[in-house]
């Protein structure tokens, strides 16, 4: 699949949950389908919820705006569709 990212992307970092794992951070983008994964991994979900406090403060979101945003994006991403702005 062949992405391309806008000029000035909306994006967030999100602990991805997986059965039995500890939730690796990933990135979401306004506008695509899928979720970026990076290294990180955190012990559990509190700790994946602050290490994504952290990484989304200095983009302006707080708690409530990127869980949002991100619960956003995954649904789009599960309807088969892009978010739009």
């Amino acid at each position: 699949m062949t992405a391309c990212l806008p000029d000035d992307p909306t994006y967030c970092f999100y602990p991805a949950d997986s059965e039995g794992e500890p939730p690796q951070i990933r990135i979401l983008v306004d506008g695509l389908a899928f979720a970026i994964p990076t290294a990180l991994v955190a012990l559990d979900r509190a700790d994946g919820l602050a290490v994504c406090d952290r990484l989304n403060r200095p983009l302006g979101w707080t708690r409530p705006t990127w869980t949002a945003f991100a619960a956003r994006c995954l649904r789009a991403a599960a309807a088969g569709s892009p978010t739009l702005h």
